[in-house]
Formats: C-alpha cells, sequence, structure tokens
C-alpha cells in the first residue's frame, strides 16, 4: 500500500485485527522508507452477481433458481 507522507510503494503490516463490529479489518502500517505510521481500515466489497443469458440478456443471479434446479435433477435418484 502507498504511503500517504511520502509516497514510497511498499509498506510493511505491524498489526492487524478485526474491529469491534467484525466488519473491517484494522491494520496498523509502517513505511520503511520514511518511518512513518499509518492505519488502513479494509473492508469486503460484496459484488451482485451476473448472469449472461443464452440471447445475450444480463441477468441478476438467483440462488434458489440454481437450488431449485440441482433439486429436479437430483429428483429420481436414489
Amino acid at each position: 500500500m502507498r504511503c500517504p507522507f511520502c509516497g514510497h510503494i511498499d509498506s510493511q503490516v505491524k498489526d492487524s485485527r478485526p474491529t469491534e463490529d467484525g466488519a473491517a479489518i484494522r491494520r496498523r502500517r509502517f513505511c520503511p522508507s520514511c518511518g512513518g505510521r499509518f492505519t488502513t481500515f479494509e473492508r469486503v466489497q460484496l459484488r451482485e452477481l451476473t448472469v449472461l443469458k443464452k440471447n445475450g440478456k444480463r441477468a441478476p443471479f438467483e440462488r434458489d433458481k440454481l437450488y431449485r434446479s440441482i433439486q429436479i435433477s437430483l429428483r429420481k435418484r436414489p
């Protein structure tokens, strides 16, 4: 990660722990170039999955539809 003080590209992680609510990770970083210390918070960014249909249209992914299709295909199996 880029140092906010000197712009050096590499920084070292000195401490890493989850936040109190568990939604992010707090990292204490150290820049070997200038000796600066800074904190970063990292969160997971969830993307919505998109399915590309045979006709070229895009539709949102439906987990229930996949589950139903699997159940139908396994219906007659012992």
